[in-house]
């Protein structure tokens, strides 16, 4: 241990005494470090850290497949589940909730306000292994309806809006002008199934009409394993139930499948392979960053020889050699990671201020004992990569050579560029592989923001608008005060339309239904349609064009034919050899009594689902005959949309003070916020590219700067012998094309057994797409040409009588 100190005041002693190559290696160590630090942090949070229920590793996320519509994870029909809670011996307890937050409006505290409730089954919260912080969790049997007026809350609803009464427990509020009683409030920093939910209330269904449900399917389901159970055995019961409900339900359950995956696993799918990415790109930076180290200490190596030998000639080993070299390195990489962990807390802070509010639990990165332990194992790694081969080539000395005049030029300079030209080699590769996924992301990016939405976004205002069904409870209520509702915000200065919709685009479609087209063969039933609620001025406000037939007009009433207008997407797929204005459908089978409703026109597609998304067959009903609480209301504008906020808000409240307005934004805001996660992704990368760009030209420069200094003697004797400028340029900046192009040679073969990993993550370019191959390869050529040619003109520049004096 006393040996390994020496080591450490030792290494210290060598580093102080160059101050300049120290400051250098460390802030390119700390670099690779901070940005490996920075980014395992968001993975850390997103991916490793468990979720915070009990025994989490035991809840598993369960969903319905059918090949035949599609379905890879759709909702379960309550029917369905019910059936799957009561026939499997694999889970302890299965629980569900609705797919996403519904809107609930809080009346009677101050202003209305619009809340986020999540339905949920009355066992969720004991699934999922949580108890209430005050109160308790909702009863099983709370779950139907009768019994579920009641409601929990999040610990920052009732802290923000209800000042953390203790007492507000077994009071009631007024959600949607429907009294509800506080039965629990929930844990800080407790959430389920995201962080927007404001509150929990049961669904409130008929247990009598269950077993009719197994049509519509709107329930996302979650279970807990019983002890010792695995996902492969829960899967297979899984699948054995749902074949023995196929056959019970031909109707409704035909290749009707079942499958599940951890919750864990489930929640973060979308966002793990580009954190993996992202992952992977730092990594690449730090292996540059090491092999430009790795460079440092080899040329530094060089002027220590005669210091090796004389050690050695006193007795030293050659593994006491490496261990003292070794011990600078970390010393260095000490130094390299404190300042790299310094980084990655600066680093945290712009992640979170430019991060997108779609990825889940990426609030929650923090710079925590797990990051730690991260950062200090790639310290010591680091200490490895760069220092071990320098160390190993360093410590092997020719005595005699090294300790003549001059010998620090001699033995170890073969082994010496060898290994130099290699780590080369390597930061090229790596730089072009890192600069080839930041190009094609680039690219994909680029084109998926010049897909054409379907409908013109400058100068459109929308907003989020739901009436309490206590107060508005039949249809006629409803479009009475939407309709008075626009009339009033039409009337306004500067407002040049509006027009109501219940889906919004690029945020998806109000629900989906199997349908039935009129004069089909029943076997064709079953194919899946969008569904949106418009009202008739919908399409002119958002100008999405007609392609045949008529908009909505007045007259398309409740009192009149029911009627849709169709996408050209449904057209196509389904109408391709004949017109498909007067055709008639209906949502449900063919032997079933329902209206049917008659095609009246056909719109060009919208991008409902958003820009990267196929557009699927889609039908609009008109407001009045499907008339609905909540709806999104666009309003184009003749000015800057933001400007009539106040207006539109005043209009609103002075049909009903007590109807909350919320999520304000313009749909320019819109399609920008639905490529955001997308944007975040190729912002990183695109940095990352350019860091190890730079460093990749750095260690270039280095290489080839040093090699111009061991070839002085050389490059003089050259001179006077007859070489001119341009052949000493050339002498020098083909040594270190020669590399380059080697590198590039290795980068390109990487690439293309990389790239085919982000595969799924771009839009409209390949994986190998040539041009960018091509161009990122171009580009890379001449920065190591201008990184070449600085040193190379400098030894242009050598007075030969000078150089033939050069030791």
């Amino acid at each position: 241990m006393e040996s390994l100190f020496k080591d450490i005041r030792y290494g210290f002693r060598m580093l102080l005494k160059k101050p300049g190559f120290t400051a250098v290696a460390a802030l390119t160590l700390a670099l690779g470090i901070g940005a490996n630090t920075a980014i395992f942090s968001v993975v850390n949070a997103v991916l490793l850290r468990p979720l915070p229920y009990r025994e989490p590793a035991r809840l598993v996320e369960i969903w319905e497949t059918n090949p035949l519509k599609g379905w890879v994870d759709a909702p379960a029909a309550p029917a369905n589940f019910y059936d799957w809670e009561q026939q499997n011996d694999v889970f302890e307890g299965m629980a569900n909730y609705a797919p996403g937050p519904g809107n609930l409006a809080l009346t009677g505290y101050g202003e209305p306000e619009r809340l986020r409730g999540q339905r949920i089954s009355g066992n969720l919260f004991s699934v999922l292994g949580v108890e209430a912080s005050l109160g308790r969790t909702f009863l099983p049997e709370e779950t139907w309806k009768g019994k579920n007026e009641v409601v929990i809350l999040s610990h920052g609803l009732w802290k923000r809006r209800f000042g953390a009464d203790p007492n507000l427990n077994g009071q009631t509020i007024a959600l949607d002008g429907k009294n509800y009683t506080v039965v629990g409030i929930m844990p800080e920093g407790f959430y389920f199934p995201t962080k927007e939910v404001d509150l929990w209330v049961p669904w409130g269904l008929d247990p009598t009409q269950i077993s009719k449900l197994r049509r519509p399917h709107f329930m996302r389901v979650v279970a807990r394993l019983k002890s010792g159970k695995t996902l492969a055995q829960a899967q297979t019961e899984m699948n054995t139930i749902a074949a023995r409900l196929e056959e019970e339900y031909p109707g409704t359950n035909v290749k009707m499948g079942a499958g599940l995956g951890l919750l864990h696993d489930w929640t973060v799918t979308d966002t793990r392979l580009p954190l993996l990415i992202l992952l992977g790109a730092v990594g690449f930076i730090l292996l540059i960053a090491c092999a430009n180290i790795a460079n440092l200490l080899l040329a530094r190596a060089a002027t220590r020889m005669r210091e090796m030998a004389i050690r050695t000639a006193l007795g030293a080993g050659r593994s006491r050699l490496v261990r003292q070299l070794l011990t600078e390195s970390l010393v260095m990489s000490v130094g390299g990671g404190a300042l790299g962990l310094l980084l990655a807390v600066w680093g945290k802070e712009l992640l979170l201020a430019f991060s997108p509010g779609n990825i889940p639990r990426f609030d929650e990165i923090s710079v925590d004992a797990s990051v730690f332990s991260f950062t200090l194992g790639i310290t010591f790694l680091t200490t490895l990569v760069f220092g071990l081969v320098p160390a190993l080539t360093s410590s092997k000395i020719d005595l005699t050579l090294s300790l003549k005049d001059g010998g620090q030029k001699g033995g170890g300079d073969a082994r010496h560029n060898r290994a130099r030209n290699l780590f080369v080699v390597l930061e090229v590769a790596f730089a072009l592989m890192l600069l080839i996924g930041a190009g094609l992301m680039i690219k994909s990016f680029v084109r998926l923001q010049r897909v054409d939405p379907g409908f013109d976004p400058d100068n459109i205002l929308a907003l989020q608008i739901s009436l309490p069904m206590s107060k508005y409870k039949e249809d006629p209520q409803l479009i009475a005060f939407y309709q008075q509702a626009l009339e009033r915000i039409k009337s306004l200065p500067g407002v040049a339309n509006a027009g109501l919709t219940i889906a919004l685009p690029s945020q998806g479609p109000a629900w989906t239904s199997d349908f039935t087209i009129e004069g089909r063969s029943p076997e064709d039933y079953g194919k899946e349609v969008r569904h949106n609620v418009v009202s008739p001025d919908y399409f002119r406000t958002m100008r999405v064009p007609l392609a045949s037939g008529r908009m909505f007009t007045d007259y398309d009433s409740k009192d009149h034919p029911l009627v849709v207008v169709i996408n050209e997407a449904l057209a196509r797929g389904f109408f391709s050899n004949e017109d498909p204005i007067g055709k008639r459908l209906k949502f449900s089978k063919p032997e079933v009594e329902d209206d049917w409703i008659t095609i009246v026109g056909v719109v060009k597609n919208e991008k409902l689902e958003g820009l990267a998304a196929e557009v699927k067959p889609e039908v609009y009903q008109p407001f009045p005959q499907s008339a609905n609480d909540f709806v999104n209301l666009v309003v184009r504008t003749e000015t800057d949309p933001r400007a009539l906020t106040t207006a539109v808000r005043r209009e609103i409240s002075a049909l009903d003070k007590d109807v909350p307005i919320f999520n304000i934004t313009t749909m320019k805001e819109v399609l920008y916020e639905s490529v955001a996660r997308e944007r975040f992704t190729v912002l990183l990368l695109t940095i990352f590219a350019g860091v190890a760009l730079i460093l990749s030209a750095v260690g270039i420069y280095g290489v080839m700067s040093y090699a111009v200094t061991q070839r002085t003697h050389e490059i003089g004797i050259r001179m006077a012998l007859g070489a001119n400028t341009t052949d000493v340029l050339r002498l020098v900046v083909r040594q270190g094309i020669k590399l380059t192009l080697a590198g590039i040679g290795a980068g390109i073969a990487g690439a293309f057994a990389l790239t085919r990993l982000m595969e799924n993550l771009l839009f409209g370019v390949g994986a190998t797409d040539p041009l960018t191959f091509t161009v990122i390869s171009v580009l890379l050529t001449f920065v190591a040409l201008l990184a070449c040619w600085l040193p190379a003109r400098r030894a242009a520049k050598v007075d030969p009588m000078i150089a033939l004096r050069y030791e």
